[in-house]
């Protein structure tokens, strides 16, 4: 059976419940109020970490096989095929070229390599070599002309200028476009060899070959002095760069300088291939 209540008694429960009710209210409100203001906060944060008008790839267009995808030269801040500090095809700190996984750290070192036996061989004799590009070793009975080629000089031939003081510089046929202007650039840069003069042909003792033996898109190699005495098979050291990007082209002319001609034959006289 309901319960009824007299209007006054009603009167009376409703006005005690309702301060009761506001009170509870107040007290929520002043428990939610810090964390609606953490919340703005963390949204506010948010939204300045967000980078506006700019391309947030990590590799600016380059992919990490070391190419632009965009079909340009360089695709980052600097522009250009060359356009940074450091003077070289790399140049900036997208990477250029080289690009992807190193971050735009472009590495021409310089590394000794041991020089193998010299001695002829027969023109089509298969050559395989200790170190890729070699420095030094068999090769065929003529050398290559001192110039720029465009077409692929066989390893026999060019090996042989080595012997003869030669710096050579070496591009993959599939590196990309952009190295054989810059290497072409760095060949004209490299002055003559004061010791090849008339009344001998004049030139710069280097020579320039694309070669599909080559496992990096450059390289450059040249043989170093032999010791007196051939003791124990050692043949003594020459040296190469191998990279997959050009750091800077005014080292190379140097090296091209300082270490060409100091092999064991200094012959200026003009090759025969092609």
């Amino acid at each position: 059976m309901p319960v009824l209540l007299k209007r006054n008694t009603y009167s009376t429960l409703n006005q005690n419940l309702r301060p009761l009710t506001i009170e509870t209210r107040r007290r929520n409100a002043i428990d939610v109020a810090p964390m609606r203001i953490l919340l703005l906060l963390i949204v506010a944060l948010l939204i300045a970490a967000v980078p506006f008008g700019c391309n947030t790839s990590s590799d600016h267009g380059v992919n990490d096989s070391g190419f632009d995808r965009d079909g340009g030269t360089d695709g980052g801040p600097d522009g250009g095929t060359d356009g940074g500090p450091d003077g070289g095809i790399d140049g900036g700190p997208d990477g250029g070229i080289d690009g992807g996984i190193d971050g735009g750290v472009c590495d021409n070192t310089v590394e000794m390599v041991l020089q193998e036996e010299r001695y002829h061989v027969d023109f089509g004799t298969p050559l395989t070599y200790n170190h890729n590009p070699p420095v030094q070793g068999r090769h065929y009975p003529l050398w290559a002309r001192w110039q720029i080629h465009a077409e692929v000089v066989p390893r026999g031939w060019w090996v042989h200028n080595l012997e003869h003081g030669a710096v050579v510089f070496l591009y993959h046929p599939d590196a990309g476009a952009d190295f054989v202007p810059a290497l072409t650039r760095i060949y004209n840069d490299i002055p003559d060899d004061p010791d090849c003069q008339p009344p001998g042909p004049v030139h710069k003792r280097v020579v320039l070959t694309p070669d599909p033996e080559l496992d990096a898109p450059w390289a450059v190699a040249v043989a170093g002095p032999e010791p007196e005495y051939l003791d124990g098979g050692f043949w003594g050291y020459g040296f190469s760069i191998k990279a997959n990007c050009i750091a800077d082209a005014g080292f190379l002319v140097q090296f091209a300088v300082e270490h060409r001609n100091h092999s064991a034959e200094q012959i200026c006289d003009e090759g025969f291939y092609p």
